[in-house]
């Protein structure tokens, strides 16, 4: 079992925060009934005063994002909601905000609930190089449309009777329950959209009912969207450096120097891989339905809450891109160049003739099911007793069925890279849409499941020690079950490229035309199509089936997590002279219990292990005056292992004497942190509040790839895989996951919130809301074995802001918003093509306008993505950003009407 080292000091800090502070001089706080009268503001400015009076209640650091109004959640999505917060990043797919990131920390340490349960729920993403297919614990929050929620929370600190797991962060969604409403209430909305780059319509629709019967109440929402976009643009998938491989005779001859010629034939000129035009384009289908029963008392309340929902999309993908020995510098027998710029030894034009032109075309077909049944209970048995209980169960299912199609043709080709490294110029000398000129090259097919089901049972108490004290305990056990499959049916039909010779298979009846809109057309093919076709599945090269079909019972990697809570917490409420001073201390105690299996020949072999520590945390907040408050929290906390890194078949070899172990590591620990927050809020006017804070975060146990040795019993994985001739207790090389590495973060944030009502009439209805956070993080990364050096934190920009100005009346309002990040890095070293891959900064901006033409009808125009706002994604080596992947997905515009009654 684990334990952690800095357990001891850390509750040894904690608990003198409190015992420094005697009963005597912690004066019981006088409470004085505020009589003035209560008016109720709704709209965007009723969202941010609610936000507001949530964060300025709550004991840790907290931001909250609460709905305009019945089903009218401030933004069209729920990450691009989230993005409004300090802090909080956001990375998009298709132009649709999909992930967050906490203080520069991915999502996969955000730990995310869903009324109250741990909620796990991945997509799949149509990049390579956006981790397509990643097994994590992260949330993808594009799975829900945001009218199904009226609250997110998102706790930055961290308190015992919360759920370990978030090191970055807990975020809490919370849909609606009948009694947060009186009596019947009832909301429907519908919008059209479109993308300035897609064809068709975009429509979207929601409605809720809910009605209250005495002490019973019931509550149903739907939400409905579709959408089509289209993401283009050009990418390398990398840079590397790559030899000649033309033998004695020189291939550039005179159109290079000696100099030019000696360093490519050494290896020493760094060349794109690819100058791929490509094409993503997604039609989305997006459904949700949540029900809530409630029964409510004054001292009891029981709510049961169904959640289902489904996302699922059906993706055409397709490239364009020369293929030769060494992609744009072309080699490759028959091919003439023509003309050739190398500067620095890096290859920045190349004009080629009768080189190879690869065509790829995708059909990846993506269906995602979510679905939650929770029963919360809340038992209040005395004027000092109460009881909390959650029993729940969701699950999350990712199916995902890819087709690609490879044809061929001969042609010119030039790419330039010498006016922008991150925009070349790519041009090809032919008509690329004339479908005669193509061949069959290669089929490639493969389907794949991730499946995973939470199990969850939570119990608290709390005691009322006095008017001011409370101690409260809690216990939960928690199962969480995650298992995948893949199966890949590579090249189905094996000897096909043969040249011109198969050009004539495919008719014209299998081509259409796509385009990138910038530099090039070209011929594309109908996948399946080809795939029926009689020419594939009567080819006597066809050498595997052309089906696949995979079952959830066919996992072949799974993960399976027992995790036993205990906390107990010591809170008040009370003065420190006349200031109010109230807080929290206590300790929560895990337990984790974990069991992987993976498949390697036709065996399933399973590794059992448990790790187990304590967590202590302390949070106080200082009223100093009425309205400026400060708040200092410490804590520790973990985040778990991505399943990716815990379980996948290993693969052993052996190479004479030397034994090689290659996969993942299901002896991992968790990730573990050190937490320190200080803030200070200034509280003003109906909505204003300004705020400023420091933080910082000392992780250890960070997760790296290394390469290591160790006795072969040690690593895990099952002795059936070893070669001949070796046993448990030989020396292996292996290269896998370990927790080594050490890294910190640390930043501050700045808020402001105001309305500019000190201003004449009309322009008194005018308000702001920003924040900017400046971060700063290194990793510690190795090298054979050890400590080399240190690079910034993955995903971690080091500014980000948003402002959002609005004007807002009883009868009409607009608001603009601009979310910024600078540029971050979010991969990883691959020896010989790159140091890291990451993203460029990027400023979004957004709008949204209403009109009440009633007391219940309101219309709405909003824009998202105004100035088109390029993704630009590099990579980076000896210190210079070049291009990976840079695409657009275009404006996209929605109108629409809702109605109360």
């Amino acid at each position: 079992m684990r334990a952690h080292s800095k357990n001891t000091l850390s509750l040894a800090i904690a608990a003198a925060l409190t015992m420094a502070i005697p009963n005597t001089v912690l004066a019981q706080k006088t409470t004085v009934a505020d009589e003035s009268e209560v008016i109720e503001i709704k709209g965007f400015r009723g969202s941010l005063i609610k936000g507001r009076d949530l964060k300025r209640e709550a004991v840790g650091t907290q931001d909250s994002i609460v709905a305009e109004d019945i089903a009218d959640f401030p933004d069209l999505n729920l990450a691009e909601a989230l993005q409004r917060i300090p802090g909080v990043t956001v990375t998009r797919d298709g132009g649709e905000g999909r992930r967050i990131a906490i203080r520069g920390m991915d999502s996969n340490f955000a730990l995310v609930q869903l009324n109250g349960m741990d909620v796990l729920g991945n997509t799949d993403t149509a990049m390579d190089s956006r981790s397509q297919g990643s097994r994590d614990r992260a949330f993808d929050f594009n799975l829900f449309a945001s009218e199904l929620f009226n609250q997110i929370d998102v706790n930055k600190s961290y308190s015992a009777n919360q759920d370990e797991g978030g090191m970055a962060g807990n975020v809490g969604l919370r849909t609606a329950k009948p009694f947060d409403y009186e009596g019947f209430n009832s909301a429907l909305s519908g919008q059209l959209g479109a993308n300035d780059k897609a064809d068709g319509t975009a429509p979207r629709a929601a409605l809720l009912l809910s009605n209250t019967w005495g002490n019973l109440g019931a509550l149903a929402s739907f939400a409905y969207s579709s959408r089509k976009s289209i993401e283009e643009g050009v990418n390398t998938y990398r840079w590397r450096y790559r030899a000649d491989d033309n033998g004695e005779n020189s291939f550039y001859g005179d159109l290079v120097s000696a100099e030019d010629e000696a360093a490519i034939r050494a290896g020493d000129v760094l060349a794109p891989r690819a100058s791929r035009s490509s094409q993503w384009g997604n039609d989305q289908q997006r459904f949700g339905l949540t029900t809530a029963l409630q029964y409510k008392e004054d001292n009891f309340d029981l709510t049961l809450d169904v959640l289902y929902g489904e996302l699922n999309n059906d993706r055409d993908e397709f490239h364009i891109n020369p293929r030769g020995n060494e992609g744009s510098m072309s080699y490759g027998a028959g091919v003439t160049v023509n003309e050739v710029v190398i500067e620095d030894n890096v290859w920045l034009y190349g004009d080629f003739s009768n080189t190879n032109i690869n065509v790829e075309s995708r059909v990846h077909q993506v269906e995602t099911e979510f679905s939650q049944v929770a029963l919360t209970g809340n038992w209040t048995i005395s004027d000092r007793v109460a009881v909390h209980a959650l029993a729940g169960y969701e699950s999350s299912d990712l199916f995902v069925k890819s087709l690609k199609v490879y044809t061929e043709r001969h042609g010119n080709f030039s790419a330039d890279y010498r006016n922008d490294i991150m925009n070349p110029v790519v041009s090809y000398g032919q008509d690329m849409t004339d479908y005669s000129e193509y061949w069959l090259e290669e089929i490639d097919l493969f389907d794949s499941y991730n499946s995973t089901e939470n199990t969850t049972f939570k119990a608290d108490l709390e005691y009322d020690i006095n008017d001011t004290d409370t101690l409260s305990a809690g216990v939960s056990f928690k199962v969480l079950e995650n298992s995948t499959a893949r199966e890949d049916i590579k090249d189905i039909l094996n000897n096909v490229d043969n040249g011109a010779d198969y050009a004539g298979e495919l008719d014209d009846s299998f081509f259409f035309t796509v385009s990138d809109n910038q530099q090039v057309s070209w011929a594309v093919v109908d996948a399946y199509a080809v795939l029926n076709s009689d020419y594939v599945q009567s080819n006597a090269n066809r050498s595997k089936e052309t089906s696949v079909d995979i079952t959830i019972n066919d996992s072949t990697n799974g993960v399976t997590e027992e995790t036993t809570n205990l906390y107990v917490q010591y809170e008040w409420d009370r003065e420190i002279g006349d200031m109010p001073f109230r807080g929290n201390i206590g300790a929560r105690y895990y337990k984790t219990d974990l069991s992987t299996e993976y498949l390697a020949d036709d065996v399933v072999n399973t590794f059992n292990r448990d790790y187990d520590g304590i967590l202590p945390a302390a949070n106080v907040v200082l009223s100093v005056t009425e309205d400026k408050l400060v708040r200092f929290s410490v804590s520790e906390n973990i985040t778990r292992p991505s399943y990716n890194d815990l379980i996948g078949t290993p693969t052993v070899s052996a190479e004479g004497d030397n034994l090689e172990v290659d996969g993942a590591n299901p002896l991992l620990d968790p990730y573990t942190s050190t937490n320190i927050d200080l803030g200070f809020e200034w509280y003003f006017n109906d909505v204003g509040y300004a705020a400023f804070g420091l933080f910082r975060k000392d992780l250890d146990g960070y997760i790296i790839d290394v390469e290591q040795t160790m006795a072969y019993s040690d690593t895990g994985v099952s002795l059936s895989l070893l070669p001949e001739g070796f046993s448990g207790s030989d020396i292996a090389s292996v290269s896998f996951s370990t927790n080594s590495g050490a890294a910190f973060i640390q930043g501050v944030e700045l808020i402001l919130q105001r309305d500019f009502d000190f201003l004449p009439a009309p322009f008194n209805n005018l308000g702001v809301t920003g924040n900017v956070s400046v971060t700063k993080g290194e990793v510690d990364y190795y090298k054979d074995g050890e400590v080399s050096g240190t690079s910034d934190f993955p995903n971690l920009s080091d500014v980000t802001s948003n402002i959002t100005g609005y004007y807002e009346t009883d009868t009409w309002g607009a608001r603009v918003s601009m979310s910024y990040r600078s540029n971050y890095i979010n991969g990883g070293a691959v020896s010989g093509q790159q140091d890291y891959s990451g993203f460029e900064s990027s400023a979004f901006w957004d709008l949204s306008a209403f009109y009440q033409a009633s007391e219940d009808l309101k219309f709405t125009i909003e824009g998202s993505n105004l100035t088109d706002q390029a993704d630009q994604q590099f990579s980076r080596l000896d210190n210079v950003d070049r291009l990976y992947n840079v695409t657009n997905s275009g404006r996209t515009f929605y109108v629409g009407a809702s109605y109360q009654f």
